[in-house]
């Protein structure tokens, strides 16, 4: 695994159509939902030896490095998980 691809953006488009498959795919009580993504990729960062906080951390920061041209991407993910997910609360 090419760790340097992890902690740079790849392609906005690309992470943004990923995101939406997660969430969609993951249908269930709130809470169930969340808990699943979050194993989903705290099982996946340990079998791939991938340090959880340090992506983290990089995703953060790439949501920043993206605010611009891509802000209006990352703010439709956010309403999607939020009604997607947020609409059983």
């Amino acid at each position: 695994m090419n760790t340097d691809k992890l902690i740079h953006v790849q392609s906005p488009e690309r992470l943004r159509l990923a995101v939406y498959r997660v969430i969609d795919r993951t249908q269930d009580d709130p809470e169930v939902q969340l808990q699943a993504m979050a194993i989903a990729l705290y099982s996946t960062c340990r079998a791939l030896n991938v340090d959880l906080n340090r992506l983290l951390t990089a995703i953060e920061r790439m949501e920043r490095d993206l605010d611009g041209p891509f802000t209006s991407t990352f703010q439709a993910l956010e309403a999607y998980a939020r009604n997607e997910i947020g609409r059983y609360i």
